[in-house]
């Protein structure tokens, strides 16, 4: 059995700058591991701050661990999917079978109906915007968010539900419908809460002034800038929380409320060049199908990444806005560019601080 700190070191491969989610990742997933109480995890920060990183890195190590196959049943549902449905009363059924049918998936011909239970009795469902399916909205009640969050919660009650469930048998799939105990499933719920980050910045604001909130942040080659900086996290109530319209009930089935930071230039420049699927050598292969060599100097990335800090709201969705600017211009006919040069017979593209400026 793996520990704590061992499937942390699994998935920080996949995740920049969130240490503290990530810890409280680690734990819930061992619970998960060894069939302790359930430690359902409530992600909130910023768009780009890495909510979907995290759940992706969660699936991915499911799908290379060894040993734990009738954990490795995972979906991912949008909330707002989920408040639709609740006020058509089909809202369990949707998650309910899209875990059977994932299951079904992977199990294959092996999906005697004992194992299809096993597998969708310990799944995990990561829920997406969350923070949409708010009790109220505008000071008024809010029907399809008070639904969606009770039909999450009833699933989340460690009760029996129905489940029209898949197996394969005699050469060929049948369907049965049985009842599952949620007991042991986990349940990962992400959201950005924006508006939330105004009404606490105001609560907190109104009283306390705004000097407070100016700190010295490092710059991506460690120097330190003067900026105005504000963590939800430091600030946030539960009863902030209850007047952004999530449910006490709701909010009790979490034992984990993780508030993600914002992201430093340091980590930026990280997310830009090393993380899966990361921006700059996606745009090196790009380039690459031209028969151009594109490269950029430490000088530029640090810049990109400062540029993309000052917008915190943005958190690492901020690289793309900085660096397509730069790029865009580029892509279309680069050969056209005298930043292309000739270097040992391979045509070169280099980025440098001063077409960073210029971008």
């Amino acid at each position: 059995m793996m520990t704590p700190k061992e499937i942390f070191a699994a998935l920080g491969h996949d995740v920049i700058g969130q240490n503290r989610a990530l810890q409280e990742m680690s734990v819930a997933i061992y619970k998960h591991l060894i069939e302790h109480s359930v430690g359902n995890v409530l992600m909130m920060g910023n768009s780009g701050t890495g909510k979907t990183s995290i759940m992706r890195a969660v699936e991915r190590f499911f799908s290379q661990a060894e040993g734990f196959e009738k954990f490795s049943t995972i979906i991912r549902i949008n909330a707002n999917l989920v408040a639709d449905l609740a006020s058509r009363g089909k809202q369990s059924n949707v998650v309910m079978d899209r875990l059977a049918l994932q299951a079904a998936n992977i199990l294959g011909e092996q999906a005697t109906p004992e194992a299809m239970r096993d597998y969708i009795a310990h799944s995990i469902i990561c829920v997406d915007e969350v923070d949409k399916i708010r009790a109220v909205v505008g000071g008024e009640p809010n029907v399809k968010g008070i639904v969606a969050q009770d039909s999450l919660l009833t699933l989340m009650e460690n009760e029996n539900v129905h489940v029209e469930m898949p197996y394969f048998e005699a050469g060929r799939w049948h369907s049965m419908t049985t009842a599952i105990n949620t007991e042991h499933i986990l349940f990962v719920a992400g959201g950005a809460f924006e508006e939330l980050y105004d009404q606490v910045y105001e609560r907190v604001t109104e009283k306390s002034g705004l000097n407070k909130f100016w700190k010295l942040m490092p710059r991506a080659d460690g120097s330190l800038e003067r900026r105005f900086v504000f963590h939800l996290g430091e600030h946030l109530s539960q009863e902030d929380l209850f007047k952004y319209g999530m449910t006490p009930q709701f909010l009790s089935r979490f034992d984990s409320t993780v508030m993600l930071g914002d992201l430093s230039a340091p980590d930026l420049v990280r997310i830009f060049q090393e993380i899966p699927n990361a921006i700059w050598p996606v745009a090196v292969n790009y380039f690459k199908h031209s028969g151009i060599e594109l490269t950029i100097t430490e000088e530029a990335a640090m810049l990109i990444a400062d540029r993309a800090a000052e917008k915190n709201r943005l958190g690492a969705r901020a690289l793309r806005d900085v660096f397509g600017k730069i790029i865009k211009r580029l892509e279309f006919d680069p050969l056209s560019t005298d930043l292309v040069r000739e270097q040992e017979g391979q045509r070169v593209l280099e980025i440098t601080k001063e077409v960073v400026e210029t971008g």
